[in-house]
């Protein structure tokens, strides 16, 4: 690992800004399996939080200033998608597609978490064909 990367983190880090970053957390930990790694509050609002979640780390704040709240979509891979897709969808996530084999080699479903991400659970079933 570089010196210029800290320790846990992939050169690229996925950051969210999110109106309702409390929400979030408690949702990413419960729905997600996430673990909360840091957070730093001023007067109540997230200035920055670090959530550890599936190996990698994921930033967030709270928008302030001329920032806006961001949403984003994840495709992560999982070894069980219906597992991850289950959890995520008892704890508050809307499905967007169900979790099914597709043609390009992967076993996938997707949801909207309470907050407007979308996660994508993913396995590859047939390394051939996720490979072209």
């Amino acid at each position: 690992m570089s010196d210029h990367i800290p320790t846990g983190f992939h050169a690229v880090t996925p950051y969210l800004l999110l109106a309702d970053p409390k929400g979030f957390i408690e949702f990413a930990k419960a729905g997600l399996g996430a673990t909360e790694r840091f957070a730093s509050y001023d007067d109540g609002r997230l200035q920055h939080g670090e959530l550890t979640l599936y190996g990698c780390v994921l930033e967030l704040g709270q928008p302030q200033g001329d920032f806006a709240a961001t949403k984003s979509s994840f495709h992560v891979f999982v070894e069980d998608p219906d597992a991850a897709f289950a959890r995520a969808v008892e704890h508050g996530a809307t499905a967007l597609y169900e979790v099914k084999d597709h043609d390009y080699g992967e076993r996938s479903g997707g949801v909207q978490d309470p907050f407007g991400n979308q996660w994508y659970f993913a396995k590859v079933i047939d390394a051939e064909k996720r490979a072209t």
